[in-house]
């Protein structure tokens, strides 16, 4: 029976970056690419264009096709690709213990390894238009709306801009990006759902001071073309149209945490897995990197800088058992 070093569950920048480290470390790595349809439901195969990294400006796909990258250099190399087996599967179950988890993968494989670095992310709570989720996808896809500010915030400089939510967040994220670019225009659209910011609060008060419209008639229809004109504005149920050309949706996110809770991992009250400083579980041998891990920010410089801590505790841990055998 096989048992690899470490086994990563991902391929995105936290999976990427977890394989490339464990393999220049010379352990034994076994990465678990996803199946369709896990790759449908992951964040980062539907970022596009990247802005707010170095290096990554010339790629459309900027998360996936800088992953890939990584992938394709170790199975070019003949130092490295020998220590790496790609499994092009997703993980269902995962049992056993730090020296012995055992995982199963949609197929029906069985893999062993004496780690586990967990990399599946998160995905984007979608609005609801007309009573489907599919409204939205054209204009995202085509990055005329987004959802991370401190990705794409930047984007929406000389353009009226659209907040989809109800919450605070969605206030505090409308504030900031007028604070910031001084947008002609802003509005919040809670899409038929009460606002949850108080007038006389703080958020309140300073949404009123910079002209920030609430409007809450549900979105009747997103108007424009994603491949011609782009995002031109909202048309709602009331009649009213918000004239826009850059929308923000802030709707929360859901943690792909399935695999964490099976083994025992500590999940706070969003489901992101609770680490100590390296990314390890309460659960030994468990890491999380990337956006699953409770408490960082979701970027993909980040996500690189928790799978390389992740992995090189992972390394002591191969190290000691070699030392004490």
């Amino acid at each position: 029976m096989k048992v690899y070093d470490v086994a990563v569950i991902g391929s995105g920048a936290a999976g990427a970056m977890g394989s490339l480290r464990a393999v220049l470390n010379n352990l034994d790595t076994v990465t678990f690419m996803g199946s369709p349809r896990t790759k449908k439901s992951a964040r980062a195969t539907w970022v596009g264009k990247i802005e707010n990294m170095p290096n990554l400006f010339d790629k459309t796909k900027g998360v996936i096709q800088s992953s890939n990258d990584v992938f394709k250099w170790i199975n070019s190399s003949d130092l490295w690709k020998d220590n790496l087996s790609q499994v092009k599967s997703s993980v269902t179950k995962v049992t056993g213990e730090k020296g012995n988890f055992e995982l199963t993968t949609d197929k029906g494989e069985t893999f062993f390894a004496q780690n586990i670095l967990l990399g599946t992310g998160i995905m984007d709570m979608q609005p609801e238009i007309q009573g489907s989720i599919k409204p939205i996808f054209p204009m995202a896809n085509a990055g005329h709306i987004e959802y991370c500010i401190l990705c794409d915030g930047h984007k929406s400089k000389g353009k009226d801009t659209t907040i989809i939510g109800h919450d605070e967040t969605a206030g505090w994220i409308a504030t900031m990006l007028f604070e910031r670019y001084e947008n002609p225009s802003m509005t919040i659209v809670t899409n038929g759902k009460p606002t949850e910011i108080k007038e006389d609060s703080e958020l309140g008060k300073r949404v009123k001071k910079y002209g920030i419209k609430i409007v809450e008639s549900p979105i009747l229809e997103i108007l424009g073309d994603a491949k011609e004109e782009g995002l031109v504005g909202l048309q709602l149920e009331d009649g009213t149209i918000i004239k826009t050309q850059k929308g923000f949706v802030s709707l929360g996110v859901i943690p792909h945490n399935e695999l964490a809770l099976q083994v025992g991992a500590k999940v706070d009250e969003r489901g992101f897995v609770v680490t100590d400083t390296v990314g390890e579980s309460n659960v030994p041998g468990f890491f999380v990197a990337g956006d699953l891990r409770g408490g960082k920010k979701n970027q993909i410089y980040t996500s690189w800088d928790m799978a390389v801590d992740s992995v090189n505790r992972i390394d002591r841990y191969v190290r000691d058992g070699k030392r004490n055998s």
